[in-house]
Formats: C-alpha cells, structure tokens, sequence
C-alpha cells in the first residue's frame, strides 16, 4: 500500500488464469495444498486466568496484586460497573494489569517509560525466560493443540528535544524490550483469527514487564470432512475477490491449510489464502500501489462465520456533511469518536472500523465513548474543515492507504493527505483550536521510524499541538489484519494508548512468521511492524487523558526493527 509503482514479477508462465469480464485479472501463483479427507473440529472452553502468576509479576514490579477493578477509585469515580470476576490493577489512572475469571483472558501492559536499555546481547536469554513461562500450565494447560514461540521482536525506542533557537538534541535509541510472542498449531496446520494469541514483553534482567493472553483450551469433538475440490476452492477465492477485479490485477500468492479461531466456541480448519491486488488507473498522474488481503474458504461446512472479503460486516460509513457542523459538548471524560474510511476500496477497511467500535461499544467504559463521527474520509476533513472533523474529536481513527506522512482518501491513488504540508498550521489539538488527544492510522507505512528515515520527527512538530499519541505501522500491512478489534477492547479497558497498540499489534496471527514485503524504497521488510509518536511524557495514557495541552517540544518514538 505504498506509492509507488510495482511490477507483479513473481508470476509463472504455468500459472491458472482466470479472466472475468472486468477490467482486471486473476492469477494463481500458488497450488491448493494436498489435503487429507479429514480433519479435526476442536470445541473451545474458557481456562482459568493466570492469576497467580499476574500476582507475582506485579509484585516483583513493586505493584499491588490484582483487586476487584470496580472497586478502584477511577471506576467507582466514573460509576462504571466492572462485570463479576474482573480484578486488576490500576496505575495513574490507567488500568496496568487485568484478568476475567470468565473468560481467561488477561493481561499486563508495559510502562515504557519504566523500562530500562537492554543490549544485544541480551535477546536470547530474555526469550528464554519467555520460554519458560510459556511452557508453564498456567498459560496454555495441555489440550490436543501446540504451541511453538514465534521469532522475538525487539522494541526500539529514542526521544528527541527541539530547543527554540538552537539545535535540536535527539537521545540515542535503544532497544528496550524482547516481545516474543507464542503461536498456536493444530497438528501441522497453524492457527490464524482473533482468538489464539499469547505474548510476553521482557526487560532488562528478565523481568516480565507485559503480557497478553486470548487462548482458550481446545479439545477435538469430531471430525469433518473436506467439502471442496481444489477446482472450487479456486472458485471460492475468485468469487471474494471478484469486487477487487473491477480495477485491479490479483495475484493469489499464497493458500495453505490453517485453522481459524474467531475467539467464540470452535477452532475450525480453512484454507487460508493471500493475495496481493495491483490496482489499475487510467489516470497517469496517480501513483498505484498494492493491496495486501488474508482470506478463508472452509475446508468442510463452516460451523462458526468466516470473514470474507466480499462482505461488509455492519453499517458503512456516512458522506459528511459539506459544511462545517457544531459538534455537540460531551459529559466530562467522555472520550469523542471519530472513524474515517477511504472511499471505493476494499470491504476490509470498513470491517476494521465496524470491529473497533464494537469493541469499544461493548467493553467495560461502553458508557463513556461518544460514537461522534463515521464518515468516508475526504481530504477537507483533515485539512481545511478539520477543525469541524478531525480535530474535534479526541480518539480519531483513520482506515486508509499510505506511505510515509502521506495517504489517500479515494481508492488506493488519489484525494491524498500530504501530513507533511497539507495539514495547515498550526496542526492539530488544543494549541490548533481543537480536542484531538489520540490519532490511530491503520495503514500502511505512514509512521515511519529512525531505523527508515532520520528525519522521522519533522513531519509531526505540526501535528503534536497538543495531540498526546499517533500510533500507526512503520511497514506494510495487511488491510484486513483484524487488528480493530483487540485494540478496540484494550482502549476501552483503559489500557495505555502506545503499549496496548504495540502489544495487540506485534502479536496479531496476521503476522506470524514475519514474511516480508517491498516497503517504501523498494526495501524488503517484514510486515505488520506497529510504531508510534508521543508527546513526551504522555505515552503512558489512557484515552481518557483529554485535558488540555500545549505545543510539543519533545517527542518520543517507539518501534521493532526489521
């Protein structure tokens, strides 16, 4: 999804072609794998939350043990009502741990500001410890599913201080953190979705500093049979792609036997595809670029709904308003909402969106969150009228294409946004007359890190007018990751803004393995590799966290290397 022209080389002369009568065309570049007549269907029950050994990682942190979390000033404060056998711990107003006794979902999130430089040298050991922990009974009991630890990715972090009339002085980067995350096998095949996902985040001297678990006990029920010939799950593919065809030329680059956990009641296999669209313009002044998409054909009759890519899961989005509108004043500490998607594209853009609010619409602040805007985004909603749009709300998520600074509000070409000059001054937030605190940028590439660019503040001295955190992705992305739904949930768990997108992103199934992919510049690099800004010193919020600020002076950054 970055601007550049791409030229699809990886196609063989033997590869099957199937041409609709649309503008595109399709290509196989991958054969559907041998399967066996058989597979398992595994059935999903909650386990018992780590409690004890969230306690002992608290403790030895220097924080109190997990507590019933309603009972915690800020929930009682704000007259939340925590669900039955929720407990955590809440720091600084942001909640630092949790655990549903329920569900046996849990987690812990990194105070980056606590963590201390590791070196180099010090990765292996450090994925040891998670190792262990990953083989204890307490995160994952023995069922008839495996787990193997997925390569460790280090974070990065450095800040940097622009002095008024002298030089500006940046502090070393260092690597912070190994954040090393467990994926999930059933037999050989391995396991994608929402549900299934594990890691650990381990500083310096081994101590557990996060944690994230979403892994329910799966037990095999019965067996089904395989209800696809390859020639129909070609057939399959084709027809989900077929919106795409319109403009683009696919390439299906990849399709292998998984399993999808969409984190409710079964563990089903599927035939898991890929697929890289080469969009088409007639317009030679727009630049194209390519799209990356995960699909899912059922190997036997679906028992739980697969996402696909031809389906717009919830509303869409509304055409805003030509002129300027009044937004209307919230209740003290309800964070305003605002989602913007990019117009005639793919449907996954929208699911992203439609995940996301569900998820915050559906979590334990339900009741603070004002769903204020869901527009398809246009270029004035950023840029002339933002002061109507984007900048007056205070969690603003954007669903589009990009590049470095840069993406686009039409297709994958065109009505694009420069950040770096189409953004008048003085920006965005409370110094730019408006209440922009946190701004989510699901795309690819537009939050480029040191590693890319020495220049990766320049762009955002504009944009921090008192905006807390920008958190995006420094590589390419897939656009249908499902990374809205997790980070949905964390934000409205009152999680720290940076650590949970961080954590929810680096450890999405999407991802596992780190394939790589041409980035900007042509440059191979793995994709899915979250990043982000800060205001210094406000990395740590929760969404909750829309006082008031001035102009940034000093800014930090957080990101995994290749």
């Amino acid at each position: 999804m970055s601007y550049r022209p791409f030229h699809l080389a990886i196609l063989a002369a033997a590869s099957l072609v199937i041409e609709p009568q649309v503008a595109g065309s399709l290509r196989f570049a991958a054969e559907v794998p041998d399967a066996p007549a058989e597979l398992p269907l595994l059935r999903l029950r909650a386990q018992a939350a780590p409690v004890d050994l969230i306690n002992r990682v608290l403790v030895a942190g220097g924080s109190q043990k997990l507590a019933a979390l309603g009972e915690t000033p800020f929930f009682r404060r704000n007259n939340i009502r925590i669900p039955a056998g929720v407990v955590g711990v809440v720091e600084r107003e942001t909640v630092k741990a949790w655990a549903d006794m329920r569900s046996g979902e849990a987690a812990i999130y990194p105070t980056l500001s606590k963590l201390k430089p590791i070196s180099p040298a010090d990765v292996e050991r450090l994925t040891s410890v998670a190792r262990d922990i990953f083989a204890s009974p307490q995160m994952f009991p023995h069922d008839d599913t495996r787990s193997i630890v997925d390569k460790p990715q280090t974070l990065n972090g450095a800040t940097l201080l622009r002095v008024p009339r002298t030089s500006t002085r940046t502090d070393k980067k260092a690597q912070y953190a190994v954040y090393v995350s467990a994926r999930r096998y059933v037999g050989n095949f391995p396991v994608d979705g929402p549900g299934s996902r594990a890691l650990l985040t381990i500083g310096n001297g081994g101590s557990v500093e996060g944690l994230s678990r979403v892994w329910k006990t799966a037990n095999i029920v019965e067996r089904v049979r395989k209800s696809l010939s390859p020639t129909e799950v070609r057939a399959e593919i084709a027809r989900q792609l077929r919106p795409a065809l319109r403009n683009s030329d696919i390439v299906v680059d990849r399709i292998e036997l998984a399993y999808y956990d969409g984190n409710k009641a079964y563990l089903q296999p599927v035939f898991r595809f890929t697929a890289r669209i080469h969009h088409i313009t007639p317009n030679a002044e727009a630049r194209t670029s390519d799209d990356f998409v995960i699909g899912y054909i059922p190997f036997a009759r679906a028992i739980e709904a697969l996402p696909s890519l031809d389906k717009v899961d919830g509303p869409n989005p509304a055409t805003a308003a030509s002129n300027r509108v009044t937004q209307p004043r919230p209740p003290e500490n309800d964070p305003i909402v605002g989602r913007y998607v990019v117009r005639n594209d793919d449907a996954g853009w929208v699911n992203n969106a439609n995940a996301f609010w569900n998820s915050l619409a559906s979590s334990w602040t339900r009741s603070l969150f004002t769903n204020s805007q869901y527009y398809w985004a246009e270029p004035r909603l950023f840029t002339t009228q933002k002061n109507s749009f984007i900048n007056a709300m205070n969690l603003a998520l954007i669903e589009v294409h990009g590049d470095w600074w840069l993406y686009s509000t039409l297709m994958n070409c065109c009505d694009l946004v420069n950040i770096n000059g189409d953004i008048p001054s003085p920006g965005y937030g409370p110094s730019a007359n408006g209440k922009l605190a946190d701004w989510i940028i699901h795309s690819c590439e537009v939050v480029p890190a040191p590693d890319d660019t020495p220049t990766w503040p320049d762009t955002w001295w504009n944009i921090f007018g008192g905006v807390r955190n920008v958190v995006g992705y420094r590589t390419i992305m897939y656009i249908n990751d499902a990374a809205g739904g997790p980070y949905g949930s964390s934000l409205g768990h009152v999680a720290p803004v940076v650590s949970s997108w961080l954590s929810d992103v680096i450890s999405l199934n999407a991802y596992s393995g780190r394939r790589n992919s041409a980035a900007h510049g042509g440059v191979s690099r793995p994709m899915g590799l979250p990043s982000t800004i800060s205001m210094c010193g406000h990395d740590g919020e929760s969404v909750f966290s829309t006082s008031s600020l001035g102009r940034a002076n000093c800014l930090t950054v957080w990101w995994f290397p290749d």
